[in-house]
Formats: structure tokens, sequence, C-alpha cells
């Protein structure tokens, strides 16, 4: 029986290291980048379909806000566009995750104060995933339910994601696949999603600007502009822990989920319904017209 030949020697990644792209074998940062010591540094991650990036205004926006609000120069957040282009086009993608990182730069010696105007360390490499042809159905998974114990900026994509980690940590060990928290009874987001509760036929939300440790989701601002769309009244405001187990279904979105239904929250059953599953068929109708160079807000 004939089987597919496997190469021995595969080609290693290749990533993007300042402005040169190298294998990840070759590629080498100094031990007394901030980044490494203090977590001092900004990333985003953006979904490809086919070549054509998801929502990419929305990812380079956030980004040059991240840069500006933490003070870290020397880099310009429209250079994303052209860092996944490169990137696809080394690793021979069409449909991927392109990450990018960007940390203020190597300081030596260790300080806690950083000097004006270090040289910002940028890593970006690309990851493959799933074609558009294969997100049929949204995927169902479950989640729990933990206390936020996050800094108040999470409007900030920030790369120290430690209390972030801890909770998917959390989440793993109870057989789900997110954490989704809560402060002062009202949810805020997963440990790396946005949050979305289907109560009575309308969509509510938490959203950037109800609270300023809510990430401003590229993803969630696609899904709510899909439903209302379709006709599905969407409501961005504050969402109490309670509501949330009363919703009639959860989702939670990202750039590289697009969007998973909730059916168990913390063990209890979330009894489920059409909602979310006719955001989804709008975002990825939306994702084809894009990918067949129709403008719309996935192409944005």
């Amino acid at each position: 029986m004939a089987t597919d030949a496997v190469d021995p020697n595969p080609r290693p990644p290749v990533v993007l290291l300042g402005d040169t792209l190298v294998s990840v074998d070759e590629a080498r940062i100094s031990p007394f980048d901030r980044g490494f010591l203090f977590g001092d540094g900004v990333y985003e991650m953006v979904r490809v379909f086919d070549r054509i990036p998801l929502s990419m205004h929305a990812h380079q926006d956030r980004l040059a806000k991240g840069l500006s609000e933490t003070g870290i120069t020397g880099f310009d957040a429209r250079r994303y566009s052209s860092i996944v282009e490169r990137l696809l086009e080394a690793e021979d993608l069409r449909d991927a995750c392109v990450y990018l990182q960007i940390t203020r730069g190597c300081e030596i010696p260790r300080r806690h104060v950083p000097s004006h105007e270090l040289t910002p360390t940028i890593f970006a490499y690309a990851l493959p995933s799933p074609p558009l042809s294969d997100l049929e159905t949204p995927d169902i998974t479950t989640a729990i339910l933990r206390p936020d114990e996050r800094w108040h900026r999470c409007d900030l994509k920030t790369i120290g994601l430690l209390p972030n980690v801890m909770a998917a940590t959390e989440a793993d060990h109870a057989g789900s696949t997110e954490a989704i928290l809560y402060r002062d009874g009202l949810i805020s987001e997963g440990s790396s999603s946005n949050v979305m509760a289907s109560l009575n036929g309308a969509i509510i939300t938490p959203k950037f600007g109800d609270f300023q440790n809510i990430l401003p989701g590229a993803m969630l601002d696609f899904a709510i502009e899909s439903a209302r769309a379709i006709g599905i009244p969407v409501e961005c405001r504050p969402l109490s822990v309670d509501e949330l187990l009363q919703a009639d279904e959860v989702a939670i979105t990202s750039s590289r989920r697009i969007l998973h239904s909730i059916s168990a929250l913390d063990g209890r059953s979330i009894p489920g319904g059409s909602v979310f599953a006719r955001v989804f068929d709008r975002m990825t109708a939306s994702i084809a017209d894009a990918v067949a160079g129709e403008p719309t807000a996935a192409a944005r």
C-alpha cells in the first residue's frame, strides 16, 4: 500500500527577528531583553485565510495603541501587514496564524526604569491553521468560571500573561479549554477570549468601554457586526455572572478560535440554541467574501 513520503530532514520553521528572516534554530535574543526580564512588550496575532488576514486594520490599530500607551518606540504598527506577507511567502502558507511581538529592547544592566530610545526587539512567526473549508460549525467546548486576578490594564495586549496562563492551566486541569473571568460579580473576559451570552434571543457582551480591563476584541467586533447584520440584537453592556449562568447560549471569540460555543460552565450545562450558529455562519460567509475579493468586515 502506498504511503506519503516523509522528508527525513524537514526544513526548520522561519521566523522574523528584527528585519531579517532566519531559521528558528539560528534565532537569538539577548537574556537582557526587557521582554524576558520584565514582560516589557506588546503582541498581536492575526488569523489568515487564503492569504487574507482577518480584521487587519483592527489588529494594527490595537498594536499602535499598545505601543503608544506603553511608550515603546521605534516600530510602526502598520508594518504588521507586510510582516504577515513576508512570513506567509517564506513558509509557503495560505492559512495561518501570524504572531508578532515587540519588546522595548535590550538593556544592560537590568534596570526597572528604561533608558530612552532603546531599539525594540521585533519577533514574528507564522503557524499553519485550518482552512476556511474546515469551519463548518462552531467548535463546542466547556469552560470554568474563575475570579479575575489580573492587572487593570487588560485593554493593552501586553506579553505579561502569567495570570492568564494560570487560569488557562486551571481550566485545562478541569477538562475545559477556557477560563471565563469575573470581577466584582461582572464578567470581564476569558483568559484568551471575549465572552458573549444569548438571553431571550439577544446577545449581551461586555465590550471595551464598559471596563478598562477588557481587551478590544477584533473578533468580538466582527461577531457583533455579523449578528446585527442578520437582525440579532446586541447589547454591549456589563454582564453579570448570574446572567451568564442563566443564559440560553454562551460563546467565546478570539482570532484563533473565531467563535466557539460553550456547552457547560463549571460542569453546569447550558441549554443551547441557534443564535451563535447563525452568527458563526455569517462570519464565515463574510470571510469567504473577503477571500473572493469582496469588501467585507472580515477584510477591513
